[in-house]
């Protein structure tokens, strides 16, 4: 989990290293869009690491990166997943993304805060924690077709997270991305 600014850089940099270098190899194309959805989906601790350095204060920053950056990047990982690595024109699943990105800028319109102030505090998005089943359809909608990991993070990961910090699950992006790095780094 992400629990400071030196975390969330380091998370960064990291799986965006692994990525560069990957891609940097001869891959197939679906191990290419791998890499660019992890590059994506690594981004989101930019706005975790800003939101760390300014100590997540109320002011204009805070709110430009939770309300715009944020979900910028959220529905980025969205349409990636279910139009570039998914190939899909299906009417109903254009619609769905279409609502699911226009929920996400109104979902994160606000000023982000600080879970609690010990060594496991997380940003919490927009001074309002993800609802479980809001974290459960977003991880459907960005790692559909893959169900063992869909089903691996719904049911171990989100319990842990629950269990060792009490909510908080938007930063669980941290140890996600970095798992999947080092499996992507092993694998290709």
């Amino acid at each position: 989990m992400c629990f400071s600014f030196e975390v969330s850089i380091i998370t960064f940099i990291i799986s965006w290293s692994i990525a560069i270098h990957l891609l940097n190899k001869k891959i197939t194309l679906k191990q290419r869009n791998n890499l660019i959805m992890l590059m994506i989906f690594s981004s989101v601790q930019i706005v975790d690491a800003i939101l760390w350095y300014i100590k997540m204060d109320k002011n204009n920053i805070n709110y430009i990166v939770t309300s715009f950056l944020l979900p910028s990047i959220l529905s980025l990982i969205l349409y990636y997943n279910v139009f570039i690595r998914n190939k899909n024109s299906n009417k109903f699943m254009k619609a769905l993304t279409i609502i699911g990105c226009i929920y996400l800028f109104i979902r994160f319109n606000g000023y982000s805060v600080s879970l609690c102030d010990n060594k496991l505090s997380s940003p919490i998005w927009s001074s309002n924690e993800i609802k479980v089943w809001e974290f459960i359809l977003f991880a459907i909608f960005i790692l559909y077709p893959n169900w063992k990991l869909i089903l691996l993070i719904i049911f171990i990961l989100l319990p842990l997270l629950h269990i060792f910090v009490g909510g908080s699950y938007g930063s669980m992006w941290c140890a996600i991305a970095n798992i999947i790095a080092l499996y992507y780094l092993y694998k290709y």
